[in-house]
């Protein structure tokens, strides 16, 4: 049986039924055709839309409401919509009764006692008050200033051992002496006025006086201090005028250092000694185990030392800094007189003979497993040792840039914001290397070797020897600098042996007595030394491991298992040099490394040495040999041989780890 479409009443045949009959054209398509057809007919077309939309709400057929709008013949009523006056505003006739204050009104609240802001400030006021007053209740639930009781002062606390049970007590301090008996709840209260003010509780047993101390603040307050079957003593030596503290856990005692400030301690374990004068501090720790110990520590504060190089300024003189002219608050300590280098046997001096460091740098006999065997003075002493070297102790060091100005810091001993110099606390070589003698007197340098073979020849001397490296180069140009305060260390301390035809034995300048200065002779024709290191600068170039250049690519390395030639791998990129020239400027590291930054100085100016760079790797030897006049110097800075290059005026210096 033939099927219908649901819309339209279309004729279908029926699968199922139909297979079998006849195919009929005129009802399985042509009546189908005019059907569709006709229905379109009686559509409206998209173009004609909007014109029959027209005629139909012209006609009135369609309403707002149809369309989900609101009539116009309802605008301004209840119910219905707004409308807008002749200057584009809702009529104030069509808004709602709004009650509410003006302006002046709300000016008016702000300033009354209800505002929010009068509210707090009073509810502030009642935790406000003056210094030695109480806070306390003034009315249930309601904090502020109440009146100190009757007795005034701060209220004191005091506990006892069981063993003060039935003993009388005392209680003593600015003036004031309390007393009373040890009850069987071993505690008491006392109130006492002074402020800022030690009080020193006692009782005896045995025969044994045992004394606990407590400090009151600059204002009054609760305290507490605890008396124990236990007495030590800590006894410190500090400069005069310090403020001493010990504290071990809540117990902080304090005392105002006489040139020592001794410390009677209750309780045992590690007490923290801390001492400050000024911008100065110095801490230290003291074991107490026992009753009846007596233990001492001395404390001294860091000495640091600070000048400033104003690198606009074509001068090689640089500025000290003292405490009040340091920007930076570091510098403790300040020179008034300038260092005075020896000639020959003569005399010389320097104010920097007080401080560590400098005073610290001594010569010294060592054998080859770097062992201490004499220094200066002893009997065994003798420059004809293998090993005779310098000792720099440790030091630390800062420095800081601020737009053309470099500071240069050393301290003596570890501070805030300072760092260990990589190249401090090591014994380096007095002399050149010699070819079979290491570092000893009397022996031409050892010459025409490469870095490699220099660093060879160092490092069979024993586990702790290599060759002289960067890190101790830049340590004792720091040393230099901030003691001399100029970079022409050629008309500070002498030209050194750079106008001669060929090198010079080691040991010429033994028979000085003063560590700084040159031998006797003809200046520019004589060697040199700084703090007993002989020829820093001329005599011959000295090899420098732990630097590596390529090209202008400079490289640093503070590790000596490391050190190794054309290479960047296990070094750290410091800066990038210079073409080669006078040194105007200087790259410095927060460890106090350095290298030559611009170029473009002269002898007499800036930095008044000569740097030498070239491309391709390179390696790295310093100070100028015997014809090489202004161009040598303690910053004479030759990064352009390669490291296949000897030369026969380039030698090595010895350098031994601890």
């Amino acid at each position: 049986m033939s099927l219908k479409t649901k819309i339209l009443g279309l004729f279908k045949y029926d699968p199922d039924k139909d297979g079998a009959s006849t195919f009929n054209i005129k009802q399985a398509l042509n009546d189908n055709w005019d059907k569709l057809d006709n229905e379109v007919a009686a559509r409206v077309k998209t173009t004609e839309l909007a014109s029959e939309v027209k005629k139909t709400v012209k006609g009135g057929s369609l309403t707002a409401s149809d369309l989900g709008a609101v009539s116009a013949a309802d605008k301004g009523k209840a119910g219905g919509i707004a409308g807008l006056g002749a200057d584009g505003k809702v009529p104030s006739s069509q808004l709602p009764a709004m009650n509410y204050e003006g302006k002046g009104a709300v000016d008016t609240h702000n300033t009354s006692a209800s505002a929010h802001n009068a509210l707090f400030a009073a509810k502030q006021d009642k935790i406000k008050g003056k210094k030695g007053k109480y806070v306390g209740f003034t009315a249930d639930n309601t904090v502020g200033e109440v009146d100190a009781p009757a007795s005034g002062g701060s209220r004191i606390t005091l506990t006892f051992a069981t063993d003060f049970v039935g003993q009388v007590w005392t209680l003593k301090g600015g003036g004031e002496a309390y007393t009373g008996t040890v009850d069987s709840s071993k505690t008491a209260t006392v109130s006492v006025l002074g402020i800022n003010t030690t009080y020193t509780l006692s009782a005896a047993l045995s025969g044994t006086t045992y004394t606990a101390e407590v400090t009151t603040k600059a204002y009054y307050t609760a305290l507490a201090v605890t008396l124990e079957k236990f007495q030590s003593t800590i006894t410190v030596t500090v400069d005069s005028g310090s403020t001493v503290t010990a504290t071990l856990g809540s117990t902080v005692l304090t005392k105002t250092s006489t040139g020592t400030a001794v410390f009677t301690v209750g309780k045992a374990g590690t007490w923290t000694i801390k001492a400050t004068k000024g911008n100065q501090t110095a801490e230290g720790t003291v074991s107490i185990t026992a009753s009846g110990q007596s233990k001492s520590l001395t404390l001294s504060y860091a000495n640091v030392f600070g000048v400033c190089w104003d690198t606009s300024n074509s001068s090689t003189a640089l500025t000290r800094l003292t405490p009040s002219t340091d920007p930076y608050g570091l510098v403790t300590c300040s020179v008034t007189t300038e260092p005075k280098p020896a000639v020959g046997t003569g005399s010389g001096s320097s104010p920097f003979d007080a401080y560590a460091p400098w005073n610290g740098m001594k010569e010294c006999n060592l054998n080859a497993s770097g062992t201490v065997t004499a220094w200066k003075g002893d009997s065994r002493f003798s420059h004809d040792c293998d090993y005779t070297m310098v000792f720099i102790p440790a030091f630390y060091v800062a420095q800081k840039r601020s737009g053309t100005k470099q500071y240069f810091y050393v301290s003596d001993k570890p501070k805030t914001g300072f760092t260990k110099h990589p190249g401090s606390g090591k014994y380096i070589g007095k002399y050149h290397m010699g070819s079979v003698r290491p570092s000893t007197a009397l022996v031409s340098p050892y010459v025409n070797i490469t870095r490699a073979t220099a660093r060879s020849n160092a490092k069979s001397k024993g586990s702790k020897f290599h060759l002289y490296d960067f890190a101790t180069y830049c340590a004792i140009i720091f040393l230099y600098i901030v003691e001399f305060a100029n970079w022409n260390c050629q008309t500070k301390i002498g030209q050194g042996f750079v106008s001669r035809n060929s090198s010079t034995q080691s040991g010429a300048t033994d028979s000085m007595t003063y560590h700084t200065g040159r031998a006797s002779g003809t200046d520019g024709q004589t060697s040199v030394q700084y703090r007993w290191i002989e020829n820093l600068w001329g005599n011959v170039y000295q090899w420098v491991d732990g630097f590596n250049a390529n090209g202008t690519a400079a490289y640093y390395c503070t590790d000596p298992s490391k050190y190794a030639d054309d290479t960047a791998t296990g070094y750290t990129n410091i800066g990038t040099l210079p073409a080669s020239g006078w040194i105007k400027d200087l790259t410095v590291t927060d460890n106090g490394l350095l290298i030559p930054k611009t170029s473009g100085g002269s002898e007499t100016t800036y930095v008044p040495d000569y740097a030498y760079s070239d491309p391709d790797w390179r390696v790295l030897c310093v100070g100028g040999d015997w014809n090489e006049g202004t161009y040598a110097g303690l910053l004479s800075f030759n990064a352009s041989t390669s490291s296949s290059g000897s030369y026969s005026n380039v030698s090595a210096r010895l350098l031994c780890e601890p």
